[in-house]
């Protein structure tokens, strides 16, 4: 089943799709072998705008896509790699992350956020968990 939709997949999707499964198998690992102080740092975050800009419905589609190919991929690297695509592409966003806890259990939650629209997640999801913080951080405008 897999194995017939990637063959319906235009060239360029499936350069995406390569390119999503590159950077979310690069996030997965330096998440277990890097300090979180040296994988976010804000010289990370600077990338040329490419000359073909996928949508973001697009870079969406091939981070979830890519999140099947590799187990155990958790919300957190599947935000990071959606917000480093974005970034590459020239488009702006968040990492957001919340908190909650029900039933006697603490669980956390990843998502990202482009121009206040949810990516990976849905309201309703959302809605369950406590904003507990944003990255990269807000920085002031000093114009």
């Amino acid at each position: 089943m897999r194995l017939r939709r990637l063959l319906r997949l235009t060239p360029s999707d499936v350069a995406l799709l390569c390119h999503a499964v590159l950077i979310l198998l690069w996030i997965r690992f330096s998440l277990l072998l890097r300090p979180w102080n040296r994988f976010a740092s804000p010289a990370a975050q600077t990338h040329s705008v490419r000359a073909v800009k996928p949508d973001v419905d697009r870079l969406e589609w091939a981070v979830i896509a890519a999140g099947r190919f590799i187990p155990r991929t958790t919300c957190l690297t599947r935000a990071l790699t959606l917000h480093r695509l974005l970034s590459r592409y020239g488009y702006r966003s968040n990492v957001q992350f919340g908190i909650r806890h029900a039933d006697s259990r603490f669980a956390a939650h990843a998502w990202v956020e482009h121009e206040a629209r949810l990516l990976l997640s849905k309201p309703a999801d959302i809605a369950r968990y406590v904003r507990l913080f944003s990255w990269p951080p807000s920085q002031p405008d000093l114009s």
